[in-house]
């Protein structure tokens, strides 16, 4: 159990580094749109669907690593309440609420898309059928 703990822990500190990094380059270049929290929550979105799918029985990934990626790394890369806060720097600004609402539908609906995505390539790279 403490070495599922310690694959958590590594991965988290891998992932939330990640958004942090993105998240400080994205503002150079993005304005107050949250695009890099965007762009972390659905490479995550897509990351866990493809990890999910290769870690299959007898899949090229093992539960270690997927534990490792999915809850660790990819739990601190893509956070809810780095959806929320994005959401909520564009509501705060003066006129930009539905800009806010077009940034959650963005999130949910592309993060749902991108997770069924990565299911159906990594299903296709192990060759098991959807399900």
């Amino acid at each position: 159990m403490l070495n599922k703990l310690i694959l958590v822990f590594f991965g988290g500190a891998v992932g939330a580094a990640a958004r942090e990094l993105a998240v400080m380059i994205g503002h150079q270049f993005h304005g107050h749109f949250p695009t890099a929290i965007l762009t972390a929550n659905l490479v995550a979105a897509f990351l866990i669907g493809l990890v999910t799918a290769l870690a299959v029985e007898n899949g090229p990934i093992n539960q270690d690593v997927k534990l490792f990626t999915n809850t660790g790394m990819m739990g601190g890369l893509s956070t809810f309440s780095s959806l929320i806060w994005g959401t909520l720097i564009l509501w705060g600004e003066p006129g930009e609420r539905l800009l806010g609402g077009v940034y959650l539908v963005i999130s949910v609906v592309a993060g749902l898309v991108l997770v069924e995505l990565g299911l159906r390539l990594g299903r296709s790279m192990t060759s098991r059928p959807a399900e």
